[in-house]
């Protein structure tokens, strides 16, 4: 079953081609195989290593295998190919996938050690099962058991280069400093091009967790040229190593800093030319943070207040922002940053507080999608979404999610604020019980949006999409999704409503 489902992945990805005549065309660069009438006649090899398994076993067959036409996965397909063409096609495949067609035979046993695609040693869910004691097992145990489980992997490893490393568990430095350096050793070497290190911490681990620290000493003795992708969760890394990296990673897209209280102060030498998303997320001891980076696409900064500057970014299209950062851009409309008049989506988290005074956005002519995240209570969540409103003009769509809804519905009275939205498309509202302020917003959209499509109302936890499951009281659930079958009846018959 392995060897058919990694066959199949290869039609579907590209990388074999099966033909009416009952042929299948195996190869392994698609953009420089010739063309569809040659292969008929050619199999096309392009091996980026060659495999010592290959030297051992046999030469690269290049004939034509016919398949037996009453099945397109003829039993015999797998001994005949090359050893390269199948580290391939099981390079495909994840990381647990790829070790179980060890069994399939003694050729396959080792082969799936040659993989050059994604390492990826994922147990967060785990981790969320026994924070939320759906599981109870003991973190120390779970720690060692992890460990293991990466250093094994790590030992059988023979191939020359990997795409991905990634490690998404709670590790303590205090047990585990060595063997988390020498992952990271490991990747480099290799050659990673996406680099993810997650050792988040739980509520329960972080009292006796100690976080690994990364240091600029300790990155230059390795190149960092191949780097694309580089996450780091829960790790200590100050402003000075990651200066290093954007200094050493030249072809660097894509760059997560998350839960460091070592970062304080963050500021490139030069302009990062490559940079297309960069994220930033609750550092709550940084202060100063500037960049130039002219490719830069997405900007996400969750944290507290810093001066924060982003120079020359002519290309950002997306943005969010969330704590008390999110809260002072809408408190000081007068002082929002110029780059953001030219994103075309935007997400607040204003979720932090309540604000007295309806906040006067200037106006976003760019926006075209936006997400608010609004504690629902009293009228201000609707004042607020009544304003950004009017400051889109050009908003297609509109996300609300609300954090707290203030009670049962009491009467229903549309606001009477008359604004008629032309471009707003599809609303969606998440959080929502049927309360007073959820009812009010929703019957608010449906008579100003005047081009309206869609509207989404969704009884879920609004932070239920980052979570592995729904926190929210059932009895909470259904008494919303009753409220929402009576404000199916307002809705309008051209108008598509979706109930989650």
């Amino acid at each position: 079953m392995a060897a058919r489902r990694a066959l199949k992945l290869a039609l579907e990805t590209g990388f074999a081609f099966l033909c009416s005549e009952g042929y299948i065309v195996l190869y392994l660069n698609p953009s420089t195989t010739t063309t569809t009438t040659k292969m008929a006649k050619t199999v096309t090899v392009q091996p980026s290593y060659e495999s010592p398994l290959l030297k051992a076993n046999h030469s690269p067959n290049q004939k034509l295998l016919k398949c037996n036409k009453k099945n397109d996965f003829p039993e015999d397909l797998f001994v005949k190919l090359p050893d390269e063409i199948l580290v391939s096609i099981v390079s495909l495949l994840t990381l647990k996938e790829a070790a179980r067609t060890s069994v399939l035979s003694r050729r396959w046993r080792y082969l799936w050690t040659f993989t050059t695609g994604s390492l990826d040693f994922d147990d967060s869910l785990l981790l969320w099962l026994m924070e939320y004691r759906k599981v109870i097992k003991s973190y120390s145990e779970e720690s060692d058991r992890f460990v293991r489980w990466v250093n094994e992997v790590l030992k059988l490893h023979r191939g020359p280069t990997i795409d991905e490393f990634k490690v998404c568990f709670s590790v303590n430095e205090k047990h585990f400093k060595l063997d988390i350096e020498n992952w990271i050793r490991f990747s480099l070497r290799k050659k990673v091009k996406r680099l993810v290190l997650d050792l988040a911490h739980t509520r329960e681990s972080i009292r006796v967790i100690r976080q690994y620290t990364l240091t600029d000493q300790f990155l230059r003795s390795y190149h960092l040229d191949s780097l694309t992708t580089l996450c780091l969760n829960s790790v200590q890394v100050t402003g000075e190593a990651l200066e290093y990296v954007l200094s050493n990673c030249p072809f660097l897209e894509v760059l997560h800093v998350e839960a460091t209280e070592s970062l304080v102060n963050l500021k490139p030498s030069g302009p990062l030319l490559k940079l297309k998303h960069l994220e930033i997320i609750h550092c709550f001891k940084l202060e100063n943070f500037e960049i130039s980076a002219l490719n830069l696409v997405s900007f996400k900064y969750y944290g507290h207040v810093a001066r924060i500057i982003l120079g020359d970014v002519p290309n950002i299209v997306e943005a969010s922002y969330s704590l008390a950062y999110a809260c002072s851009l809408v408190s000081n409309c007068s002082q929002i940053p110029s780059y953001l008049f030219q994103v075309e989506t935007l997400s607040l988290d204003l979720s932090l507080r309540l604000f007295e005074d309806t906040p006067r956005f200037p106006i976003f002519r760019n926006l075209r999608q936006l997400t608010l995240t609004l504690v629902a209570s009293g009228v201000e969540p609707l004042r607020c979404c009544t304003s950004v409103l009017e400051a889109s003009p050009f908003l297609h769509r509109f996300v609300v999610k609300l954090t707290y809804v203030d009670g049962p519905a009491g009467e229903l009275k549309v606001l009477k604020v008359e604004h008629p939205h032309k471009f707003l498309s599809v609303f969606e509202l998440r959080g929502f019980l049927g309360c007073t302020i959820d009812m009010e917003l929703a019957l608010y959209i449906l008579s100003n949006a005047v081009s309206l499509q869609k509207i989404i109302i969704d009884t879920r936890d609004p932070y239920a999409e980052d979570m592995f499951w729904d926190e929210r009281d059932p009895r909470l659930k259904e008494w919303g999704t009753a409220r929402a079958r009576e404000l199916a009846t307002r809705v309008p018959p051209w108008v598509e409503l979706m109930l989650l």
